[in-house]
């Protein structure tokens, strides 16, 4: 069989390749639209879970990376209320966040702004994904050309047989099966 290509030797060796693939493609899809579908999610409905919600996402004015909602600082108290206000008087989320930006900076909402902040992960891990796969088709390709050497399987199965006798049924010194 050695030096024989895949066609001479009547191997379905493609369509195992292909079938193999396609598995990896659909799973990637799969989890592509778990992820998709687990992170569109609708805000808060009721009137009480929307102030929880800015509440949380609101940065304390004179705390430290504390929002709103956990500090009990007079100022985050009074932004407190100011927020359920605005909330009880009909204002959407974004109207109340644009209120907080304009009357203390961007510096105030504990999430980002920008969407580059949230795109830079998910592009590093394509990246990151992408070149995973070309080192491993590279690697691949290049180990296509060996052979086994002519004394090479007689080595090998000295090793085994040595293994065997030295521990039957047990792993070996190094720890292997």
């Amino acid at each position: 069989m050695a030096g024989r290509s895949w066609r001479e030797s009547g191997s379905a060796r493609p369509a195992a390749l292909l079938a193999r693939r396609s598995s990896w493609l659909l799973l990637a899809v799969v989890v592509a639209v778990a992820l998709a579908l687990g992170s569109a999610h609708r805000g808060p409905e009721t009137e009480a879970a929307r102030i929880a919600n800015l509440d949380g996402i609101i940065k304390c004015p004179v705390c430290a990376n504390v929002s709103i909602a956990q500090s009990d600082a007079q100022q985050a108290v009074n932004l407190r209320a100011k927020v359920a206000a605005l909330v009880h008087g009909g204002r959407s989320d974004a109207e109340v966040e644009a209120y907080v930006v304009a009357r203390f900076g961007t510096a105030e909402l504990l999430r980002p702004s920008n969407a580059v902040l949230w795109i830079l992960p998910v592009a590093g891990g394509a990246v990151a994904a992408a070149a995973l796969g070309v080192v491993l088709v590279r690697r691949r390709a290049s180990g296509r050309g060996l052979v086994a050497e002519p004394g090479d399987e007689s080595l090998v199965s000295a090793a085994l047989a040595d293994r065997a006798r030295v521990a039957p049924g047990h792993l070996g010194a190094t720890g292997g099966p």
